[in-house]
């Protein structure tokens, strides 16, 4: 998985870091497929998926039990507590998602339905909050005011 910038992602659990490098990694994913980089574009799909489930169940209260008993680096143990939680329909659709994360990180380069991946990661993000995307995220100090 590739980071652009030098940044521990793994001390990072705050619903709003969570929500922008869910962002950072969607609007990665999108100019990686669009330049014809299928491994990376989806790759970086799957990491924009994973931190907008841990904004999602940082941010619900209804998840506080999850958090205690999932490791928020855990994908599949993450969607399916929000598949549990009734945020998501279809429990296989991660399951779907992830074989072809991993055949395109194994295989390299294979034929596949980017715009459909796309479509199914947009998806599921509006379903977490973090799509429509808000230009207008809060910062940390304008939370505090409130």
């Amino acid at each position: 998985m590739f980071y652009d910038v030098g940044m521990d992602t793994t001390k990072m659990i705050d619903a709003r870091t969570a929500l922008i490098c869910a962002h950072f990694h969607l609007r990665g994913g999108k100019r990686r497929l669009q330049k014809g980089l299928t491994t990376a574009g989806v790759v970086a799909l799957y990491d924009s998926l994973l931190f907008g489930m841990r904004y999602y169940m940082t941010r619900h209260e209804r998840c506080a039990l999850f958090l205690e008993e999932i490791d928020l680096w855990d994908a599949v143990s993450m969607f399916q507590a929000l598949t549990r939680a009734g945020v998501f329909e279809d429990p296989l659709t991660f399951n779907r998602f992830s074989l072809i994360v991993e055949r395109a990180l194994w295989q390299g380069s294979f034929s596949f339905d980017a715009n459909a991946i796309l479509t199914e990661v947009e998806k599921l993000l509006t379903a977490l909050g973090v799509l429509p995307f808000n230009k207008n995220i809060p910062s940390k100090k304008s939370r505090r005011s409130h």
